[in-house]
């Protein structure tokens, strides 16, 4: 086991503006989000790893208690925020640690239009937390995580599910 602040320093060296490991329960699911993918994102349904393709809520629930602790770290940009969860869920398997998922922000990038049938970059395509009806909003409130830097710019949070 990689001791917590080994994970969190890692973390920063790969640029997150703040990480905080939590307990999996600290994380917010919620039917709504997953709704507000469906009712209002111009990309749901043309992305791999965005709904209808990520887990829905009730298995995002179910998927969440096989955890028993979450990283989550904001950065500043969704790009930013979904390659450092990536890089953090590499480092771990690196080391030994294979029961790591990563959860980026917002929709995927690394394509122009997603090839939803085949993934080019099924290495480095991940959905993001509320595609899989997670309320960043919410879990970020409820665990003290500020969503935007001391200027006022925003913050984009990522998540990999650790252990």
């Amino acid at each position: 086991m990689i001791p917590e602040e080994e994970i969190l320093s890692k973390a920063k060296e790969f640029g997150a503006v703040d990480a905080r490991i939590v307990t999996s329960d600290r994380i917010i699911v919620a039917h709504w989000v997953r709704l507000k993918c469906q009712f209002g994102c111009p990309d749901y349904g043309k992305c791999k790893t965005c709904p209808p393709f990520t887990p829905d809520t009730n298995t995002m629930r179910e998927i969440l208690k096989e955890y028993q602790k979450v990283l989550l770290a904001t950065s500043t940009s969704h790009d930013n925020a979904t390659k450092l969860a990536r890089d953090i869920m590499f480092w771990l398997y690196s080391r030994g640690i294979y029961k790591v998922f990563p959860l980026g922000s917002g929709r995927c990038r690394l394509c122009k239009v997603c090839n939803i049938n085949n993934c080019p970059h099924p290495e480095l395509a991940y959905p993001s937390m509320e595609a899989c009806s997670i309320d960043v909003f919410g879990t970020a409130r409820l665990n003290g995580i500020s969503l935007s830097d001391p200027e006022g710019n925003p913050l984009h949070m990522c998540a990999v599910l650790l252990f």
